[in-house]
């Protein structure tokens, strides 16, 4: 069937287009229910804890400005094997 642009009418656009939607039911707004949060006591006591950790000073950093310090002098040196042992160890206790 060959349908040619003759055979359909800019009325049959408006009777189609009004009548769409009729005999369909609006759907009504539905209420969503509200979201709750409970924190356990555990997990009160660990945000006080990162809070605690966020407002203390930053020890290390007096430490890197002595490091920085003798390495620009040229006077920085540490065992090598101590140095070695630390990371070895570190690296085994971490697993």
């Amino acid at each position: 069937m060959k349908v040619e642009k003759s055979s359909v009418s800019s009325a049959s656009y408006a009777s189609a287009a009004s009548s769409y939607g009729k005999g369909s039911k609006r759907a009504e707004a539905v209420e969503a229910p509200s979201d709750s949060v409970e924190v356990s006591v555990s997990g009160s006591l660990f945000q006080r804890a990162v809070d605690s950790l966020r407002q203390a000073p930053d020890i290390r950093s007096e430490a890197i400005s002595g490091i920085q310090r003798e390495f620009a002098e040229g006077t920085y040196h540490r065992d090598e094997r101590e140095v070695a042992k630390k990371v070895i160890d570190e690296s085994l206790n971490s697993f």
